[in-house]
């Protein structure tokens, strides 16, 4: 049985070299995420020449993805590094990315730090194991009780979770990093700490029309998750942050409820930070980190993502095949149970018939026990729609467009294959059958389902949906097994 869970693997200096990437590739990632928090754009460039040379020698399809840093506001600095705060001293907060010159005095990159944090609200230091609460808005201060004290380092992050911050979504080194991505034709961009629907446009355009991942790392992204997935691609659970601005007794739930929404919405879902993060230094994972990505699995996940594990990690590839073989676990168990679908998906009147006809075929496959779907896809959706409605049979996916072909990389149980355009239907379906018989995913006789936008060479929507069995054509006649009388579902 093939995965279906996609695995996105971050790159790093633990697999800076072609060789590396190449066995990381090799080990069975999908897309391989440039983090631009770090690195500098040779390296990128690098990485991303790398990734595609190996995919190709290892005849994979691997996508590309840029992960764009955000607006992170962080402390200044520190003689000697660092600062022990304790549990309820009183500090001073002032606003700037300086060194602080006498102890109980801590600058915070934000010029509006008096004007918006209000007393009574919380401000979360390194990344949640230091917590404040503000006492008082001085002329030139805030003044702070330190909740839950801890060392705090030079330029640690900090969160504002009940402050409506006046923080672009895109800063102007997202700016300058999106265009670098633009010329490194990357396939998706995973944008950081963006708050509503306007942020993922405004990034879109920027990324030259990109698909864009929302990355749910905010308490006012999640509040506003619906306007965020009526523009993006999908989203993140990107638990890290997430949990820092949010109860981390709360983050299961909300966990869930991104996933099952995000799915809803016909949109890609990938799960983040720390699944595996003890095989940053040990060959193998905790129980309890092999129970969390299962359970990502589990509630309906299209992706999971390793971190520290891959880019930084002693065991980057042991954590790559022990991610897959817990996700194809996890998925031999939920093929052997009823199968429950999500609801229709369809927002507007030609998404909604490409779903008639994607949900049909998944029914169909089903309830016939076919082992595969064939979509015909330009722009993938097709594929994707198929995948939203959670097949037990296999999807592959044909297109002539090569950027559509990678992108379907981060589609859940879609395998993407070039085809070359036809001019008629028929002649379209003849080749496919003959490559799915010589490449050995079918046998002759077997029946398939196969869904398309027709006519073909045309960005049409999904609208055709034909049972077909191996080898009819040679045969000379058309027979078709169907549920009910008619051969083919179409124009509709």
């Amino acid at each position: 049985m093939e995965r279906l869970t996609k695995i996105v693997a971050t790159l790093g200096p633990a697999v800076a070299d072609p060789d590396r990437v190449r066995e990381l590739v090799r080990s069975g990632i999908d897309v391989a995420r440039l983090n631009f928090s770090h690195g500098d754009y040779d390296l990128h460039r690098s990485f991303a020449k790398w990734v595609r040379e190996a995919a190709e020698t290892e005849d994979r399809v691997v996508a590309v993805l840029q992960d764009i840093q955000g607006p992170k506001l962080r402390v200044g600095s520190f003689p000697g590094g660092s600062m022990h705060l304790d549990n309820d001293e009183v500090i001073d907060l002032l606003p700037g990315r300086l060194e602080s010159t006498e102890p109980g005095l801590v600058y915070v990159d934000y010029e509006y730090l008096l004007e918006d944090v209000e007393v009574g609200e919380r401000i979360i230091l390194a990344d949640g194991l230091i917590r404040l609460i503000v006492d008082e808005v001085m002329g030139d201060r805030l003044r702070v009780t330190v909740e839950q004290g801890g060392e705090l380092k030079d330029g640690k992050g900090v969160a504002f979770p009940e402050t409506n911050l006046r923080v672009p979504a895109i800063t102007d080194k997202d700016r300058r990093d999106l265009e670098f991505g633009r010329e490194l034709e990357v396939d998706y961009v995973a944008a950081s700490f963006v708050r509503t629907g306007a942020d993922i446009r405004e990034i879109r355009e920027l990324a030259g029309g990109a698909p864009v991942i929302a990355k749910i790392e905010l308490a006012a992204a999640y509040e506003n998750l619906d306007d965020i997935l009526s523009e993006a691609a999908g989203a993140m659970v990107a638990r890290g942050d997430l949990g820092v601005q949010l109860p981390l007794e709360r983050i299961p739930l909300v966990q869930a409820d991104i996933l099952e929404r995000t799915n809803a919405a016909g949109l890609i879902s990938i799960t983040a930070t720390e699944m595996l993060e003890s095989m940053t230094h040990s060959p193998r994972p905790t129980r309890a980190e092999a129970t969390d990505v299962a359970t990502a699995v589990l509630t309906g996940t299209d992706a999971v993502m390793l971190s520290a594990e891959t880019a930084a990690g002693e065991f980057p590839f042991e954590s790559v095949r022990t991610m897959g073989r817990i996700c194809q676990e996890v998925e031999k168990a939920i093929s052997t149970r009823p199968h429950i679908g999500i609801q229709f998906i369809g927002a507007d009147t030609e998404e909604q018939l490409a779903s008639a006809i994607a949900g049909a075929a998944v029914e169909t496959a089903n309830n016939l026990g076919i082992d595969t779907i064939v979509a015909f896809t330009e722009s993938g959706n097709t594929a994707r729609l198929l995948s939203k409605y959670r097949p037990k049979a296999r999807i592959i996916a044909f297109t002539a467009v090569k950027q559509t072909k990678t992108r379907m990389a981060l589609y859940r149980g879609v395998s993407a294959h070039p085809f070359g355009r036809r001019d008629y239907t028929d002649v379209m379906l003849a080749a496919a059958e003959k490559f799915l018989e010589k490449e050995g995913i079918c046998r002759r006789g077997e029946a398939v389902v196969m869904v398309a936008g027709i006519p073909p060479n045309q960005q049409a929507s999904t609208n055709l949906m034909k049972i077909h069995v191996i080898g009819e054509r040679d045969r000379g006649a058309r027979s078709q097994k169907t549920a009910r009388p008619g051969p083919e579902v179409g124009g509709l």
